[in-house]
């Protein structure tokens, strides 16, 4: 049996396995191409998991070095040690619990470029999901900012995209190649402005 090109010709075929999960959240018609699809840039989840690492070893550190110096003793919780060590290794293990959330929900953020939309997936919460979407011809601008030295490095930044009208301006952070992704909605833009006018 002879495979379908239709999503060739949609861009389809490129989705991440990520993609593919949420792509079905947005409205696609039959006759749309997918242009793009961003991920939020690894470095940001290095953030996520270095500061919450950091956190719960230095937690459970303190916790420990003020039990063997005997400073429990000296506020009155003498033989109280090894309870209030076992509480500081279960809070740095919830807050370990908690940046792993934070980077599932991380991944889980995806955004769609089409030649008719900018849809947007956002996992706020396990049990909390947004999904925005903006028709292409609302675009007014599309700005990037890389403000810090290893924004520029690894070549993420913010892309700030302007809307028409009363309705809110999108905001998307840490932005892989957000020159290639400003170019491309705005190209889209233009294109879009080509076929039904202002």
């Amino acid at each position: 049996m002879e495979e379908s090109t239709e999503p060739d010709k949609q861009g389809l075929k490129h989705l991440s396995s990520f993609g593919r999960l949420y792509f079905k959240l947005i409205e696609f018609d039959p006759d749309e191409k997918l242009l793009l699809e961003i991920r939020k840039h690894p470095i940001g989840l290095s953030f996520i998991y270095i500061i919450g690492g950091f956190i719960a070893v230095t937690i459970f550190a303190v916790v420990t070095a003020l039990a063997s110096s005997g400073f429990f003793s000296e506020i009155g919780l003498e033989g109280y040690e090894s309870i209030v060590v076992f509480f500081g290794f279960l809070l740095s293990v919830f807050v370990i619990v908690v940046s792993y959330i934070n980077g599932y929900l991380y991944k889980h953020n995806v955004i769609f470029i089409t030649n008719e939309k900018i849809a947007q997936v956002v996992n706020i919460s396990l049990f909390h999901r947004k999904v925005s979407q903006l028709s292409i011809g609302d675009t007014q601008d599309v700005s990037v900012a890389q403000k810090t030295f290893l924004a520029r490095a690894f070549n993420y930044g913010t892309l700030i995209i302007e809307t028409a009208g009363e309705q809110q301006n999108y905001t998307f952070n840490y932005v892989p190649n957000p020159f290639v992704a400003s170019k491309v909605i705005i190209n889209a833009h233009e294109e879009n402005l080509k076929h039904y006018g202002n």
